[in-house]
């Protein structure tokens, strides 16, 4: 697999590569980072508690959190089986909470999206990560309160959605989790400032592909994914109270 991308070319390249190992039993999940400076960090890993412990920190965020989206409906989606904490967090980690979830897309042109799209970083090289596992995702993880997790643990993002529910209508937090559909790697307490690649198991490997900043412009044109589809250009009130919780606690990365 070549590890530098220096065109939207080497991009359909890798895509074939990656439908032969699939061929072989192996799944591919992506993650998209404007800058390779950018260690493979959950926000709690990445950023300083203001006072205190990280991991305290890390669940009174939470708390204060879950009380300002306790009216939110969000959990009329949530399955049944599913951890109630776990499901709340993927979505405010979709709006911007500070948590341990770190979120991963099955599709590769979301992910390029987000390593070239940002004006701030467009003269600097960006990291397609690429997390390969085999086999499949148990369903039961989702059952697995974030807070207990033991070890690095691959999650699925599933949901429910009412006979009567149009997409529109959703809820913005559903909405957007919806659209960037996909799985979410969770850490254990005692290794939130691990970068996960430092992580690797048997199961689950990373390897990060360098995007030149010379190419960026290139691919964005090629890929389907914008702004308005995966929900990032409509603004909401509630990611601004989001980042009011996160600064209680956190430092700015």
């Amino acid at each position: 697999m070549k590890q530098i991308i220096t065109s939207y070319k080497d991009v359909v390249s890798l895509q074939e590569y990656i439908g032969r190992m699939r061929m072989s039993g192996w799944q591919f999940l992506f993650r998209g980072h404007a800058s390779t400076s950018f260690k493979l960090l959950s926000m709690v890993g990445r950023k300083q508690p203001i006072n205190g412990d990280r991991i305290t920190n890390e669940y009174l965020c939470f708390q204060n959190f879950l009380e300002r989206v306790r009216d939110e409906g969000w959990l009329d989606f949530k399955l049944v089986r599913d951890n109630k904490d776990l499901f709340l967090m993927s979505i405010g980690r979709h709006l911007g909470l500070d948590c341990r979830l770190l979120d991963w897309t099955a599709a590769l042109d979301t992910a390029l999206y987000f390593a070239t799209s940002d004006d701030k970083y467009v003269n600097e090289n960006a990291h397609l990560w690429i997390l390969a596992y085999g086999g499949s995702v148990d369903s039961m993880n989702a059952k697995v309160n974030p807070f207990d997790v033991k070890e690095l643990t691959l999650i699925k993002e599933d949901y429910f959605i009412p006979d009567d529910n149009l997409i529109e209508d959703q809820p913005w937090g559903i909405l957007r989790r919806y659209r960037q559909n996909g799985f979410f790697t969770v850490t254990s307490s005692d290794m939130l400032t691990t970068p996960l690649n430092k992580l690797s198991t048997d199961n689950i490997r990373f390897t990060p592909i360098e995007i030149k900043a010379s190419a960026k412009s290139n691919i964005l044109k090629e890929i389907v994914k914008n702004g308005d589809w995966l929900c990032l250009t409509k603004h909401f009130k509630i990611e601004d109270d989001i980042k009011a919780i996160n600064s209680q606690y956190f430092s700015q990365a």
